[in-house]
């Protein structure tokens, strides 16, 4: 068998989701799952690089599967895993609303701190992404990027495409991971604030924050002003002991929905 299951891929000659059920169904392990997918992805997007991991820092990194990735420089990050998933919360927020895919054009502005901190987390030669959040009974088990550096966004066909392979990809890692016994996460795609030392409205903000929304969304959805949420939202951190928005969804009392 070819490295990383290519040649599972190339016994299925049928449609991507076909083939990527075959892999969860007959990879040897999840490494080789990843890989195949990969593979099969490959056949019918045009990307520079990849990346296919837990997406949480608690899981290691040698777990993860790349191309064209500087993975040393990825693990000499992984502290700010935490942080980037809140401050990048509308790549989540897309991805649900969306089948589980997300790109870097319905997500993020042009512009702005959001944009720096995706050039960041994803390098400053990536010009389009599109990430995939593996969701499996309403929870994330998994994320899957696809980079380019050519400022070419992905399309609405290739969207599709990973949108209806999602739940396969999504399926066969979690099947893969447990039959592994590996490491794996399995993050609510909601969470709710249940945290006493807060009020009501004061919850709801931390929910928000969550999602990685900002201080003028989360006005927009609770009907008040940005000055109003930035004002609650300064108590709150004080509150939790909370130095930053990071700290306050590490620090608030969160329970999935």
């Amino acid at each position: 068998m070819r490295r990383g299951g290519a040649s599972l891929v190339r016994s299925y000659p049928v449609d991507l989701v076909a083939r990527i059920a075959a892999l969860g169904a007959h990879a040897p392990d999840q490494r080789a799952f990843r890989e195949g997918v990969l593979d099969a992805l490959a056949t019918e997007i045009a990307f520079d690089a990849a990346w296919m991991h837990a997406g949480s820092p608690r899981v290691p990194i040698e777990t993860a599967v790349s191309r064209g990735v500087d993975r040393a420089e990825i693990a000499a990050r992984m502290g700010e895993w935490d942080r980037w998933a809140v401050e990048l919360g509308r790549f989540r927020d897309v991805a649900v609303a969306n089948g589980g895919v997300a790109t870097d054009r319905e997500a993020l502005p042009a512009s702005g701190p959001a944009r720096a901190l995706f050039a960041r987390a994803f390098g400053r030669r990536v010009r389009a992404a599109v990430l995939v959040h593996l969701i499996v009974r309403e929870r994330f088990v998994g994320v899957l990027a696809l980079l380019r550096q050519a400022d070419l966004p992905f399309d609405a066909r290739e969207v599709a495409l990973l949108r209806d392979a999602m739940p396969a990809i999504a399926i066969g890692d979690a099947l893969c991971a447990r039959l592994d016994d590996a490491a794996r996460v399995a993050a609510p795609v909601r969470l709710v604030c249940r945290d006493q030392r807060l009020t009501a409205r004061q919850r709801e903000i931390v929910e928000h924050v969550a999602l990685g929304h900002t201080n003028a969304a989360i006005a927009a959805a609770l009907g008040a002003s940005p000055n109003t949420i930035r004002n609650q939202l300064a108590v709150v951190m004080k509150t939790l002991g909370a130095a930053n928005r990071a700290d306050v969804v590490r620090l608030a009392v969160l329970r999935p929905e």
